[in-house]
């Protein structure tokens, strides 16, 4: 048996090469070097593609630990993987990719007295959806924008849900989180906690470089709560919770999140959602406030070209809607029945609309069509596979007046290069993702991703807005911070990345140290 064993271990790491052999040797966790392997890590949701050097599944802590220890050694960068979804190229990296989902998978602690859970960041969302649902509690900002999103994904990006502009942000519900710094040292960063060790020095550094550039920060701070675009640096208050601000949304180049705490609060028994026609552009804040103001918790956005083609495609799955600019999902919910409905009742009668412009969904229904795989795939299907979807403005965010202005503009843009494309959105926080068909056949496909990108961001800034609300800046949005921050609050941002990772080995190129050339390099024609 021990012979058996040694043989197995030994044509592991006859696989190996020398430059991870004895990182191998002391990891738990698997380390691979499959060129299949490569190829699926080299891609995720965005039109990027990055080959990386090696992937580990960490079992340990301590596995992370030597993967620090050997990124710092041979200056090889380390980029953390959760589910693969994301839009942006947040989960490309060209050295160590480590993966928390085989693994780093488990719900750690439930503590109904304090109504708090502690998870790994490896979990998928949906897994702790599931088990919140058993014990009747539930985290209302955790959306799922895809089936695979992680934790992990969730914290780093920050990303808003139709959730958010009721419950807070992601981050109002994070307790605590767990974190390997760039020494391998292992943080608990919460409330109440005192800062020791490299934890310590890094507040030493940041916290005075805030103070110092409140002015600079009190003007750059994003208007839209949901803003995720840049590094979180607007909490100059002192303590602990300055520090938990940064790392969420920062991309995963401040460190590792292993695990988080989220409070949690009981689930809602009835929910009630209104599908709402929407002839023209410029009523969508109207309905949004008439819903806001009936105390709808969950409101999206979806346009005709998605309803067509779920009809298409999916033909048993929609009620039958009439023609519209746009369909407006509105959810009321609550532990009494009697009072569910008469929240619904009370919003359709406050928008004064007509009996066949309205109909209710069932909230299977809803949650197939308000997950972002849903209309990924919708398009895809279109393309039928000789096109490429293109995501990098699935994150734009505006204040809600100019919402429609936005969406006139895009669709003149959009016109103009005859393309299709879909809009969708978190319409009670203004944020809007769009959707797009190129061809990846074309000569000149890397500089049309590129201009369209651009052109793009170029209207969202018109319109005093942000670009990442969901998927993180991640390397499709990185090169784009220019035009949304002066180049005082891009070096107080590039300061404080310095101050957490001197030596740049976490998932570098996000956040700070992208380029429009790195793009234009590893965009995907697969």
């Amino acid at each position: 048996m021990v012979k058996a064993y040694m043989l197995t271990v030994s044509n592991l790491l006859s696989n190996v090469p020398p430059l991870f052999g004895d990182l191998a040797k002391i990891l738990s966790g698997e380390i691979v070097f499959s060129h299949q392997a490569f190829l699926e890590a080299s891609l995720d949701g965005s039109p990027y593609e990055v080959m990386p050097q090696t992937i580990i599944y960490p079992k340990t802590t301590t596995d992370i630990k030597h993967a620090i220890a050997f990124s710092r050694e041979f200056k090889i960068p380390i980029t953390v993987r959760g589910g693969g979804t994301s839009q942006t190229g947040g989960a490309l990296g060209e050295g160590i990719i480590i993966d928390l989902t085989r693994h780093f998978n488990r719900i750690r602690n439930v503590n109904m007295m304090d109504h708090t859970v502690t998870v790994d960041a490896g979990t998928s969302i949906t897994t702790l959806q599931e088990k919140l649902k058993g014990w009747n509690m539930e985290i209302p900002s955790l959306g799922v924008d895809s089936n695979k999103s992680t934790i992990g994904g969730l914290v780093a990006t920050k990303s808003a849900t139709s959730a958010s502009f009721y419950a807070g942000t992601i981050r109002e519900w994070i307790e605590g989180v767990t974190i390997i710094v760039d020494t391998g040292e292992e943080h608990i960063i919460k409330d109440g906690i005192t800062p020791s060790g490299r934890l310590l020095g890094i507040y030493q550094s940041v916290f005075p470089l805030l103070i110092d550039s409140s002015p600079i920060l009190r003007a750059a701070k994003p208007e839209q709560p949901d803003d995720a675009t840049g590094y979180s640096i607007w909490n100059t208050s002192i303590g602990p919770r300055q520090l938990l601000d940064q790392i969420v949304g920062s991309d995963g180049t401040l460190g590792i999140i292993t695990s988080v705490t989220f409070r949690v609060s009981p689930s809602k028994l009835f929910s009630i959602t209104n599908a709402i026609q929407i002839k023209d552009p410029e009523l969508i804040s109207m309905f949004v406030d008439v819903a806001v103001h009936h105390n709808a918790e969950r409101i999206f956005l979806l346009d005709q070209t998605l309803v067509t083609l779920t009809q298409k495609f999916h033909p048993d799955l929609l009620p039958s809607l009439k023609k519209a600019q746009f369909t407006l999902l509105v959810t009321h919910r609550d532990d009494d029945v009697k009072k569910v409905k008469n929240k619904a009742t009370m919003f359709i009668k406050g928008l004064k609309v007509e009996e066949d412009e309205h109909v209710e969904f069932d909230e299977t229904l809803v949650n197939t069509i308000t997950n972002s795989d849903f209309a990924y795939s919708l398009i895809h299907n279109y393309g039928r596979g000789a096109h490429k979807v293109i995501t990098s403005a699935g994150g734009m965010i505006v204040s809600l007046p100019q919402y429609a202005s936005l969406i006139k503009n895009i669709d003149e843009y959009m016109g103009s290069k005859g393309k299709l494309y879909a809009l969708s959105g978190y319409a009670g926080s203004g944020h809007l993702s769009l959707l797009s068909l190129f061809d990846p056949g074309t000569k000149h496909f890397e500089e049309e991703i590129l201009n369209y990108n651009e052109e793009i961001f170029k209207i969202v800034k018109k319109h005093k807005g942000g670009i990442s609300a969901v998927g993180g800046d991640g390397l499709a949005r990185t090169p784009y911070l220019e035009s949304f921050y002066n180049e005082a609050t891009r070096e107080i941002f590039k300061k404080l990345k310095e101050a957490w990772d001197p030596l740049s080995i976490f998932n570098p190129s996000k956040k700070v140290g992208g380029s429009t050339n790195y793009l234009r390099t590893h965009i995907s024609r697969r």
